[in-house]
């Protein structure tokens, strides 16, 4: 019989590991925060027409991004965590390469188009003229976490995100103590962030981003990027969509109304979806992979998936419903006392209700995602993203923003159903595989 681990190296074990979720976590409130303060600084600091430049300015430059890491970032999670010394610093030097490239095309159509926008108008895309300098090392500077992370170094990945927020922070303070807010001041103290990560980076590793080769990445993860890169390509759009038709069939004063408020009560929401996901999804991924060997512990394996999924819905139930008691009520009285985004505050309760439906919806997300359900989840999101755009659309058309922003939560209602319902669909079909025995058999009578 082989010894079983004990003290103290199995409290060093798991102290590491605790450790290494706390860096983990750490981390994704740190980029977080880099990533909001534009907006929320925006929102406090800049009279309200020019922060609704401002957020669609990042809302294209986040959109460009987010495409970056459905082809670099995430695929690099997905497939370098396997390896292990030449091979995983071989697809982090493809990675690298592929986003610097990415990051200099983006810089280029950031420039046209602030060169071919007119200046008039609602959709006002001039700011991009800030961010065009910076996509090189926003770029590269995700990449080099996800390189971190698939390499199980959360704490070197919490680093240079540090580095990122410590820079941007001193701009910032910078900018305020001169008194010369502006949109362009905080877009630059967002990059400027980004370079100093990036280079801590680079230093650290020894590491040139033209060592590359886009290329053999391309070759070399075609066979992931696909579902990766369509579900990203789809949650961006719906994103930007929102942006463009709130600032095209309302204005931009509209659309900072509802940017400040999504920033200050959606957004931490689905930080703490993507944070909690990343804890649920390995337990519910074993339990399916558990789920399908034959016998008695597949049949229990299966149990436990579907017993944790329903108690936390449960649970998330509890807390959304807890949610919308105190933060509507607390952010439409703070909204109210500002003055300055007081006509926002009827928005304060779609967005509860919204927020609540994406933590209802976290169990179920995260079971799919163990059932490596991928094309499962794209549906859904498209879904999603029909009954968002159809929703906010006609409710502008009605109500104005406070429509708009029920038309929203219709898209999230649909949302959790969909997937509520692909679920129940995909737990029923988790069964045990044959025992090798009978599938050994099956196999020779169909070749006899």
């Amino acid at each position: 019989m082989p010894a079983t681990l004990r003290t103290p190296e199995r409290t060093r074990i798991r102290g590491t590991r605790g450790r290494l979720v706390g860096a983990g976590l750490l981390d994704q409130v740190v980029i977080a925060a880099a990533n909001s303060a534009n907006t929320l600084l925006g929102g406090v600091l800049l009279p309200k027409g020019r922060f609704g430049a401002l957020a669609l300015a990042l809302a294209v430059g986040y959109f460009a991004t987010c495409l970056n890491r459905a082809v670099v970032g995430d695929v690099l999670l997905a497939l370098a965590s396997r390896y292990d010394g030449e091979p995983r610093a071989r697809l982090a030097r493809n990675g690298l390469a592929t986003a610097l490239c990415s990051g200099l095309i983006t810089g280029v159509v950031f420039v046209a188009l602030w060169a071919l926008s007119p200046g008039r108008g609602e959709i006002d895309l001039h700011q991009l003229i800030w961010i065009a300098p910076f996509t090189v090392p926003v770029m590269l500077h995700d990449t080099a976490r996800a390189d971190y992370l698939a390499d199980r170094r959360p704490d070197k990945a919490l680093g240079i995100d540090l580095v990122w927020a410590g820079t941007q922070a001193v701009a910032v303070a910078v900018m305020v103590l001169t008194r010369t807010p502006s949109a362009g001041g905080l877009l630059t103290a967002w990059g400027l962030g980004a370079t100093a990560g990036i280079t801590v980076y680079l230093l650290r590793e020894r590491r040139l981003p033209w060592q590359g080769s886009p290329r053999a990445w391309l070759r070399e993860t075609r066979h992931l990027s696909g579902w990766f890169t369509a579900t990203a390509i789809v949650a961006q759009v719906q994103v930007l969509a929102i942006s463009l038709v709130v600032a095209g069939r309302l204005s931009r004063i509209d659309l900072a109304n509802l940017r400040f408020v999504q920033t200050v009560q959606l957004q931490p929401v689905q930080n703490l979806v993507t944070a909690v996901q990343s804890l649920l999804v390995p337990r519910a991924s074993r339990d399916a992979a558990d789920a399908a060997e034959p016998g008695p512990d597949g049949a229990r394996a299966a149990v436990a998936l579907r017993r944790r999924t329903r108690r936390l819905v449960i649970a998330f139930a509890v807390i959304g419903a807890l949610m919308v008691l105190t933060a509507w009520p607390v952010v439409s009285h703070v909204l109210v006392r500002t003055h300055k985004f007081a006509e926002a505050a009827p928005l304060a309760l779609p967005i509860a209700l919204q927020c609540a439906l994406y933590l209802l919806q976290v169990p179920f997300t995260a079971a799919m995602r163990g059932m490596h359900r991928a094309r499962m989840l794209f549906v859904q999101y498209v879904v999603f993203v029909v009954v968002s755009l159809s929703g906010l659309t006609l409710g502008a058309g009605h109500a104005g923003l406070r429509g708009a922003a029920w038309g929203l939560l219709t898209g999230s209602t649909a949302s959790l159903l969909c997937m509520a319902g692909l679920y129940a669909y995909a737990v029923q079909r988790v069964r045990p595989r044959a025992p090798m025995a009978a599938r050994t058999a099956r196999l020779a009578g169909s070749h006899s």
